[in-house]
């Protein structure tokens, strides 16, 4: 009769099986991490689809204010005493302008006539252009004669001579047949922005400002302030708003309006005041909704890096348990 062999306790793993318990656990796991970055990916997508116009307009302001302040710089290089002389020729030039009839305000082509916010008007061809006195004035590099501020919106731009396509999409454009913006008694200087774009704010923002609010023109190292007192919309046709009032030093700002309707013309429009009282200095003002975002990116940011750690911890890799076996 064969020895019976003596009896040995089954090892934990053999009596009860959790290998399908593990696997079922694990597919299961793999299937929420994928789903997470399913998710993720949509996130991530939908918010590059709904920023990425947002980044062009930042990209686009970043250059605008480049070109800007290249011109201004530019100015600062000249010797004594050219940036005077050709601050006092504009206003001698300015004079003529306020003398005249103003029987020319713009060009042939309204600069505002596209639905997406685009100007028709040419640039070689166009009433500024064929003018040489006027496109030798204020002239501080690449056709810029000055830069607009509106710290209130963000608005940095290059004023250029005239509103041809090409000065409007490079940045704000100088109304041709309206006063150099130089300030001075018995002149109005129009400039004119877009508004609308997808690839570049302008002037999209010009809506917000209201009365008592500043803006700013920098020309050949005079900085120049203006309060707005007066908001109007009109008629493409209409230029009433646009001449010269005796006695008045004004510049008003002009884009399209309604948003992407573009029917009509908003004007901003100010009268010269003082800096730093009441006007402040431009350097010391910022765009309050622009601060908001900053404050709710520097709160939102480190929250999400915070709940993100916290959610790791709270939630760490499952260990697989080893059982030793005993002998008895």
């Amino acid at each position: 009769m064969a020895e019976a062999e003596p009896w040995r306790p089954l090892p934990f793993d053999e009596v009860i099986d959790i290998s399908a318990g593990e696997a079922r656990k694990r597919r299961l796991r793999r299937q929420l991490h994928a789903w997470y970055a399913f998710v993720i990916t949509l996130v991530i997508a939908a918010i590059n689809i709904a920023g990425f116009p947002y980044v062009l307009q930042w990209r686009a302001s970043l250059r605008t204010a480049q070109t800007a302040d290249a011109a201004a710089q530019h100015v600062e290089g000249w010797p004594y005493p050219q940036a005077e002389e050709a601050f006092a020729a504009a206003k001698r030039y300015n004079r003529k302008i306020a003398a005249s009839d103003q029987t020319v305000l713009g060009e042939a082509e309204d600069p505002f006539t596209s639905t997406a916010g685009g100007s028709h008007a040419s640039g070689k061809d166009s009433l500024a252009a064929k003018d040489s006195e006027y496109q030798s004035l204020l002239d501080s590099g690449d056709g810029v004669m000055g830069t607009i501020r509106v710290p209130k919106v963000s608005i940095k731009l290059p004023i250029y001579h005239g509103t041809s396509n090409a000065a409007l999409a490079s940045g704000a454009g100088h109304l041709y047949g309206t006063s150099l913006p130089v300030g001075g008694k018995s002149s109005h200087a129009v400039i004119t922005g877009h508004r609308g774009l997808v690839e570049a704010a302008m002037f999209t923002r010009l809506d917000e400002m209201r009365e008592g609010d500043f803006f700013y023109i920098e020309v050949m190292g005079e900085t120049l302030g203006y309060e707005v007192d007066r908001i109007d919309v009109i008629e493409p046709s209409e230029t009433s708003r646009l001449r010269v009032v005796k006695g008045e030093d004004r510049v008003t700002l002009m884009t399209c309006t309604p948003y992407g309707v573009n029917t009509h013309r908003l004007l901003v429009s100010g009268h010269r005041v003082k800096i730093p009282v009441p006007a402040p200095d431009p350097n010391a003002m910022h765009d309050p909704m622009r601060m908001g975002l900053y404050a709710v990116l520097g709160v939102l940011v480190p929250g999400w890096l915070f709940f993100l750690i916290l959610g790791r911890r709270r939630n760490p890799q499952p260990r697989i348990m080893r059982h030793a076996v005993v002998h008895l």
